[in-house]
């Protein structure tokens, strides 16, 4: 079980290894790249920002992946910082007695970091606008909700 955020840039293969077992008939990997647009706007870069809570979460969430059935190893890394077009932004590896058992629990794990984990993006488009998103959502008073 590995999970991290990290500011340094990050390396697929490196996360597949990790996960890498003898028991195991399939790896699977997901890697989450920056694209250059979004909603039909180009993007230059973007900045990612995480609460301090994240990387706990991320470990919650991995070792939450580990105990499913057939599962052998889980690891997912997330980049927080400036990151450009075509770098990883990402990356999940599932090892699994079998296949379907490693594509459902990347799947699973994807979405679960997607939706769990404290970090919004900051999107820098070509024209030098920017916008966030993935903020918190706020209540008219400033707090948290």
């Amino acid at each position: 079980m590995h999970a991290a955020i990290s500011h340094q840039p990050l390396d697929s293969n490196r996360v597949a290894m990790m996960v890498s077992d003898d028991r195991s008939g399939a790896v699977v990997t997901f890697t989450g790249v920056v694209r250059d647009h979004d909603a039909n706007r180009a993007v230059a870069a973007i900045d990612y920002s995480a609460h301090p809570s994240a990387d706990r979460i991320l470990h919650t969430l991995v070792a939450q992946c580990c105990v499913r059935e057939g599962v052998h190893g889980a690891a997912a890394e997330h980049r927080v910082g400036h990151v450009g077009i075509g770098e990883v932004a990402m990356v999940v590896a599932v090892s699994a007695e079998h296949r379907g058992q490693a594509f459902a629990a990347t799947s699973d794990l994807v979405d679960a970091v997607k939706a769990n984990v404290p970090i919004w993006k900051c999107q820098w488009f070509t024209d030098g606008s920017h916008e966030w998103t993935g903020l918190p959502k706020s209540t008219k008073d400033g707090e948290q909700q």
